[in-house]
């Protein structure tokens, strides 16, 4: 079983990708969370999880998953981490939630996709995203292979940057960063309703033709970088570095 969390595609993408190879099931834990689903699943197969790397670690709620969730069937379940260029030591921080929730780790994966974290980059472009994604595709597919031999993912080594990174920094951005308190809606809002339907954690609310954040912010920004019309900002950096969804892999392939 393919288990992914995604908010602009990339791990999606990559999740779809491994269960095609893989002949696998793929379940999105968005529509898991949003629902309130009960965390419990059963697969005789191993479990795959593909998530983004936020701040060097897992999203809290995915790590959360990872201690919590009834993974029922088989015991071994690989972790594939969608990024910018670094994971830290995610690795790390993955094996003890696992191992924790008495599941077997088989190792984790980084797999490099175009950097959506709008907040201090320049989006790229859809052509430079589909090259990005194009790179990462043989990646996806040795994972592919070592799960189906049953072989566990390369173990690579973390740097002590990579601790402090995952350990500090990663605290200081879900305590001072992570939350929705920033966010504004411009006028330019249809109150269409999409930001409301495509949030996880249902955050967001429309009431009284106004749009409210609460505060169980996940912050994905994929309510940002997904509105249609580009109302929603968090500080300005929307319209200063542009927004992302991923291309379809239709898009990607030659």
């Amino acid at each position: 079983m393919v288990l992914c969390f995604s908010a602009t595609g990339n791990s999606r993408l990559a999740a779809q990708v491994l269960a095609g190879k893989l002949g696998d099931e793929l379940v999105s834990l968005n529509e898991v969370f949003k629902a309130r689903k009960e965390w419990a699943f059963r697969s005789e197969a191993p479990y795959v999880l593909v998530a983004p790397i936020y701040a060097w670690r897992l999203p809290k709620q995915v790590e959360a998953f990872l201690k919590r969730a009834r993974l029922l069937g088989n015991r071994q379940i690989y972790v594939l981490a969608t990024m910018g260029q670094s994971s830290g030591a995610a690795r790390e921080y993955c094996k003890a939630a696992v191992e924790g929730n008495g599941m077997a780790f088989m190792g984790f994966q980084g797999i490099v996709m175009p950097d959506n974290y709008m907040v201090s980059y320049p989006m790229p472009s859809r052509e430079e995203a589909a090259s990005i994604i194009r790179a990462a595709l043989p990646v996806l597919a040795q994972a592919a292979a070592a799960i189906q031999k049953g072989e566990p993912l390369p173990n690579r080594r973390h740097s002590p940057v990579g601790r402090l990174l995952s350990g500090p920094v990663n605290w200081s951005f879900n305590r001072f960063m992570a939350n929705s308190r920033s966010f504004r809606v411009s006028d330019a809002c249809v109150q269409c309703g999409k930001c409301v339907r495509e949030c996880p954690v249902n955050n967001i609310a429309l009431e009284q033709g106004a749009i409210t954040f609460g505060t169980r912010c996940m912050f994905c920004l994929g309510c940002i970088h997904k509105c249609q019309v580009h109302a929603i900002d968090y500080k300005g950096r929307g319209r200063k570095n542009g927004y992302y969804t991923c291309p379809s892999l239709e898009e990607v392939l030659p």
